[in-house]
């Protein structure tokens, strides 16, 4: 049964709307203003209507409506004023105060209940579409759980397949997860790029299949990578558009799916370069995605750190120098400066096969 507490201090007044409504509704009487914010702050389960007199002498229903919205679990109740007074002034301020209807003084039994009525249908409509939404919502938890759940195989089944093919790429996959989420953790907390944190979490774990596409080049390539012929360098460019081509085939069974957007873009332009000389679209500048100049740099400083094209590794401080001097042509400079901001941290990342 759904339950209105009525706020008069007239004794008559609140009997009448007692009598007028108990035999529909639990009946809550009180006969201040002081006496019904206690009540209604004490209650573990608030009264679904108050029915609050304007003219009370020691807190008047304002103050009470006025303290009632500043308390969460009150905050919602429908407050209907119960008043004498003729005066539009007061009526406006009611509804500026958050009240939901006002009913004169003297009032019939009938109207009471009728003008009550209304307002516990509306609560009860809005608890039904609350009650909706409640499961909507956890319909579509399940769904993005699912999403993100599938998202993930997709990574993984990838990072298999380039295990087989390659013990060196996929560990060069590992490392440039790790970094990416150094990196990325930095510019959320930044905020100097447009990036939110559910974007970050995607882009953590869509860049490692970045270099999927290597799973076609020939044993040479992915073998020597600092002794290569013309043709073979232009045939290792192309694992770019390849890795980019076959997520593409997903996409165009998928549609506006973001980590399968991120996971092109950095498959497809992980090496394009700021000043256009990069490859395969000789994209340049902002026109290239921030997830794939991001990519550009974390993927930069683990080949420096490791095969570095065929030539002797760098050193950490090597490579922080390399990356620094490379802003501007290869980088994006601010991006450049947000990673040098950090490089201790990156410096610092171990890996389980490292000595």
């Amino acid at each position: 049964m759904h339950k209105v507490m009525i706020v008069d201090d007239n004794m008559t007044n609140l009997i009448m709307a007692k009598k007028a409504l108990e035999d529909l509704y639990e009946i809550i009487p009180v006969s201040s203003g002081k006496i019904a914010l206690e009540f209604l702050n004490e209650m573990p389960e608030p009264p679904d209507v108050v029915l609050l007199d304007v003219d009370m002498p020691d807190i008047n229903g304002f103050y009470v409506i006025s303290q009632m919205k500043n308390v969460e679990k009150l905050a919602r109740i429908p407050v209907v004023f119960l008043t004498a007074q003729e005066d539009i002034t007061t009526e406006i301020e009611g509804y500026s105060l958050g009240a939901s209807d006002y009913i004169r003084k003297p009032f019939t039994a009938t109207l009471l209940r009728k003008r009550v009525d209304i307002h516990i249908r509306f609560v009860e409509e809005q608890k039904h579409n609350e009650k909706v939404n409640e499961q909507l919502q956890k319909v579509l938890s399940e769904k993005i759980h699912n999403i993100v759940e599938l998202e993930y195989a997709i990574v993984e089944m990838f990072t298999s397949l380039m295990s087989n093919r390659s013990f060196i790429i996929s560990e060069h996959c590992i490392r440039v997860e790790k970094y990416m989420s150094v990196f990325l953790d930095a510019l959320i907390e930044s905020r100097q790029f447009s990036l939110e944190e559910t974007d970050a979490q995607i882009l953590k774990f869509a860049s490692k299949i970045h270099d999927v596409g290597k799973i076609c080049l020939t044993d040479r390539c992915l073998a020597d990578m600092g002794d290569l012929s013309i043709q073979e360098k232009e045939f290792n460019h192309l694992h770019t558009v390849l890795g980019a081509e076959a997520i593409k085939k997903v996409m165009d069974v998928v549609s506006d799916n973001q980590f399968l957007k991120y996971s092109y873009n950095m498959c497809r332009f992980h090496h394009e370069r700021w000043d256009g000389k990069g490859y395969p679209d000789k994209m340049m500048t902002n026109n290239i995605p921030i997830e794939a100049r991001i990519l550009a740099i974390v993927n930069s400083y683990d080949n420096f750190r490791t095969t570095n094209d065929g030539a002797d590794p760098l050193t950490h401080n090597e490579s922080i120098n390399r990356i620094r001097l490379w802003s501007g042509t290869h980088f994006d400079p601010e991006l450049v400066d947000a990673f040098l901001n950090i490089e201790s941290k990156i410096g610092a990342v171990r890996f389980d096969n490292q000595p």
